[in-house]
């Protein structure tokens, strides 16, 4: 399935699913207009937990003393 189809507003939930694991549709399926907002929470919770924030000592050697 391309880009296209994961933006099309009427598919079922299951078969965004199937488009989520799927690295090249998985922008277009996590945009979707019918994706239910407590799968949308839980990619939103994944996205910031995963963020990348510099380790302790990093922000020390930046921090004036």
């Amino acid at each position: 399935m391309c880009r296209a189809a994961a933006a099309n507003p009427s598919l079922t939930p299951e078969a965004l699913e199937a488009l989520l694991a799927n690295s090249r549709t998985a922008e277009g399926a996590a945009a979707n207009p019918s994706l239910p907002v407590p799968r949308m929470h839980v990619l939103l919770d994944h996205c910031l937990t995963n963020t990348a924030t510099p380790p302790p000592d990093e922000h020390r050697k930046t921090t004036p003393t």
